[in-house]
């Protein structure tokens, strides 16, 4: 009969039934909760600054967490180490400090581990950490402690000033994480009363500490600065050993004079330093003084006319008649298009070949108006099988001069600037077939500009080369005697020195 009467009431079967479908949800879920436990370490993990650590943290019962929602945070900041969501990384929301330096470790999730890597550790990564799980409405946390160290430098014990019938000694050391503890013993372990104590942080969060004691005559053998960690349970430890004697007579004066006798000693070290250098820089001048008479004979024993070959000008080059001077022009040339003229830089060779020997030619640069600073030329040697048709420069061939945007240098890669001001406008160009040396020497004073000492010529014939880019620029080939030479150079060649190299200088001449 209270079947039949349920059954008879529609509005209760209805109640019955949604409570019914309510207890089950909760049920539900209160068994999903509990079957959803996360696990941390029982025991804080350490490490040390610099190195990779791996915060352990798994499921309980074990469990696929590769379709979960796994968070990484900081207790104290209650920001995102690492954010984790089916199966991809999400970093829009991480901790600046941590970019990068995070990874979960995805080999372990499909056995329930969440353990989380981290790279580069750093002081500030010190800390409680909290891994939260999170699955449909079920949700639980555990909590791993990182503890981060670093062991420092070794005391470095130094004598200060003269005080209070003692000398004040100070202990310094730096690297360490957290803060260490600075203490002094004597020989008898017995601790001594510090004066002075300070400590500061880099960049990085490692301390440095420092500090001092009065060390007098009462003080019996060496003194030890004892720096301990008591996080890592390790210590540096130095010792300073100071003879008795030292103390009784500690006075003030005796400082003063000790003060004095190291002034002394300075000045005395500084002169002996300074008397040094002058001979030196006399010995210097000298060899540069030997080399430049050496020059002044050399010169004009090896003088050689050039001349310039107009069949292998460029079609915008002009050659003058005598063919001792080239300029360009604004426009190309009717000329012959044969193999032997270059074709995309404005370059013309000369008629010599060199194969052996020393020659030596002078050129000077001439330049219209206020365009000095704006023209581009080159003076130098190349192989006489050099490609005239290549748009650049060739790699290996060429060893030249070359001005260019208001400076001078030689065509070397890297490139190299000549800090020379003036610049010079005549220039004395000189190929040593047999050292295979190549030289430039300021005709105005005799001074070498630079000098290839490794040119490779590799016994080929070699012909003068000259480069005009620009428009207003001219390159003449100068007649020089020896009699305009030497006079140039200053003075006659009665009793040349001998240099050390057989052309211009010592070899390694171009690399000071």
């Amino acid at each position: 009969m209270g079947l039949s009467w349920v059954c008879s009431h529609p509005r209760l079967t209805s109640y019955a039934s949604g409570l019914l479908t309510s207890l089950v949800t909760l049920l539900v879920l209160w068994l999903s909760s509990a079957q959803l436990r996360v696990v941390g370490p029982d025991q804080p993990v350490t490490a040390t600054v610099g190195q990779d650590v791996v915060l352990p943290c798994h499921l309980s019962p074990q469990r696929d967490a590769r379709s979960l929602e796994v968070r990484w945070i900081r207790d104290e900041f209650s920001e995102i180490v690492h954010h984790y969501r089916n199966g991809e990384d999400l970093y829009g929301e991480q901790m600046e400090a941590y970019a990068g330096r995070t990874e979960l470790a995805r080999d372990g999730l499909s056995g329930g581990r969440l353990d989380l890597r981290i790279t580069g550790l750093r002081p500030s990564d010190d800390g409680l950490y909290i891994c939260i799980v999170k699955y449909a409405d079920a949700y639980d946390e555990a909590m791993v402690n990182l503890v981060v160290s670093a062991t420092g430098t070794d005391p470095h014990l130094s004598l200060g000033d003269y005080e209070a019938g003692g000398v004040r000694v100070l202990c310094r050391s730096a690297g360490w994480y957290p803060l260490p503890q600075l203490l002094w013993r004597d020989a008898r372990g017995q601790h001594l009363t510090l004066v002075s104590q300070t400590h500061s942080q880099d960049q990085e969060g490692l301390f440095q500490i420092e500090g001092a004691v009065i060390m007098t005559g009462s003080v019996e053998g060496p003194l030890s600065c004892v720096v301990r960690s008591s996080r890592l349970q390790q210590e540096q430890e130095a010792s300073l050993h100071i003879s008795a004697p030292f103390f009784h007579n500690a006075q003030p004066w005796m400082v003063a004079l000790a003060l004095v006798l190291v002034l002394l000693a300075v000045s005395i070290g500084l002169s002996v330093y300074l008397f040094r250098k002058q001979a030196t820089l006399r010995r210097e001048l000298e060899k540069k003084a030997a080399e430049l008479a050496w020059r002044k004979c050399l010169l004009p024993q090896n003088t050689v006319k050039v001349t310039l070959d107009p069949h292998t000008a460029h079609p915008e080059l002009i050659v003058s008649e005598d063919h001792r001077s080239v300029r360009r022009e604004s426009k190309s040339q009717q000329v012959h298009n044969s193999q032997d003229r270059f074709k995309y830089r404005c370059c013309v060779l000369g008629h010599e070949e060199f194969r052996e020997g020393r020659h030596c030619w002078e050129v000077e640069v001439e330049v219209e108006g206020e365009l000095e600073n704006e023209s581009c030329w080159a003076v130098g040697v190349t192989r006489a099988s050099v490609n005239k048709k290549e748009k650049i420069f060739p790699q290996h061939g060429i060893w030249a001069l070359m001005y260019q945007q208001g400076q001078l240098m030689p065509l070397t890669s890297p490139q190299i600037h000549l800090p020379l001001s003036p610049v010079p406008t005549r220039i004395w160009v000189c190929l040593d077939c047999t050292q295979q040396q190549v030289s430039f020497i300021n005709a105005d004073n005799g001074v070498e500009i630079y000098t290839f000492t490794a040119a490779s010529l590799n016994g080929e014939s070699m012909r003068p080369w000259f480069l005009v880019e620009t428009l207003g620029t001219q390159l003449c080939l100068k007649d020089s005697t020896p009699q305009t030479m030497s006079t140039a150079l200053g003075g006659s060649c009665d009793s040349p020195a001998t240099p050390a190299s057989p052309l211009l200088g010592p070899a390694g001449a171009a690399q000071e």
